[in-house]
């Protein structure tokens, strides 16, 4: 079943939405014309490639392309493919169509893994590779898989549609929410016949994607990836009382961030104190800022 978008509008001004092939499957996307080292946006899980709305307008001059996921917006939802090597592989086959040869690619939370993993396999096609509060985390590392799957499973709700709005501004982006961060997160929901709101990605779809997540291999990983990497590890601003589960995770992150700086041949790594999961939408100057420097970065290096 595939959802309409509970939220239907186009690009950014200057952006053009486009449909990419991936593997076997038709991505769609939005490109920005611009000079200079091209960018790569790939979102989170469950989310979708307006997502970096706020951020995509910071980065104006650059070259930009964000692309849907398979499963995800307006995508393709088939009902296999969804392990890191074949989401990594739709990204390489659909920055090639789209004319790009090297660039600095980015992700977010399950976009991270994705875009380090196409670092990994492609060295020819990712210039520098930007982790943000994800993919350098091995989630639930020496629990029971059941546990951890159970652990991660995606809310199921369906809601009136006027009513979704108010029942995300109650969350953590709450104190920023603004006209531009609704736009950018409302295409996350489709509306199903009935007239309810409910997540675009399917559960199943949903859960094939924390599979892969499991299977991730770190240690065999990020020593493979030769080109510049950038991991931020976005951390409370309050250390959370022992027991707690933010306060696990957040040590968790630590000793990955930790663990990544060993493995990983070219690294810079970040804490962001107070920086929400959401930190593109919550300080989308700052993420901004950190991607036209590690584009730029590279501008002029001789290649490996």
């Amino acid at each position: 079943m595939t959802l309409r978008p509970a939220l239907d509008r186009g690009a950014i001004a200057g952006g053009n939405d486009v449909t990419l092939p991936g593997q076997g499957v038709t991505l769609a996307a939005t490109l920005w014309a611009g000079s200079g080292r091209p960018v790569v946006l790939l979102h989170g899980l469950a989310s979708q490639r307006r997502f970096w709305d706020l951020v995509v307008r910071r980065l104006a001059g650059l070259p930009v392309l964000a692309l849907d996921a398979r499963g995800h917006g307006d995508s393709d939802q088939p009902e296999s493919g969804y392990d890191l090597e074949t989401v990594a592989a739709d990204v390489v086959a659909a920055t090639r169509a789209a004319g790009i040869e090297r660039a600095c690619v980015v992700g977010h939370s399950w976009g991270g893994a994705v875009a380090l993993t196409m670092a990994a396999r492609h060295p020819e096609l990712v210039e520098a590779v930007v982790a943000i509060d994800g993919g350098f985390v091995q989630p639930g590392q020496g629990e029971p898989r059941h546990e951890i799957r159970r652990r991660l499973e995606p809310p199921r709700f369906a809601v009136p549609v006027a009513d979704l709005p108010a029942m995300l501004r109650q969350g953590a982006m709450g104190p920023y929410w603004s006209p531009e961060v609704e736009a950018a997160v409302l295409p996350i929901f489709g509306v199903d016949d009935d007239g309810l709101a409910r997540a675009r990605l399917p559960f199943e779809r949903h859960m094939d994607i924390v599979d892969g997540l499991l299977d991730l291999d770190l240690d065999q990983l990020l020593p493979q990836i030769r080109c510049p990497a950038w991991l931020v590890s976005c951390e409370p601003a309050h250390q959370a009382p022992a027991g707690d589960i933010a306060g696990d995770w957040a040590a968790r992150k630590a000793e990955s961030l930790d663990r990544a700086q060993q493995l990983l041949p070219d690294v810079r790594a970040l804490r962001w104190a107070g920086a929400l999961h959401d930190v593109p939408l919550q300080w989308p100057d700052l993420v901004a800022g950190l991607i036209r420097s590690a584009a730029r970065d590279q501008e002029g290096r001789p290649r490996e």
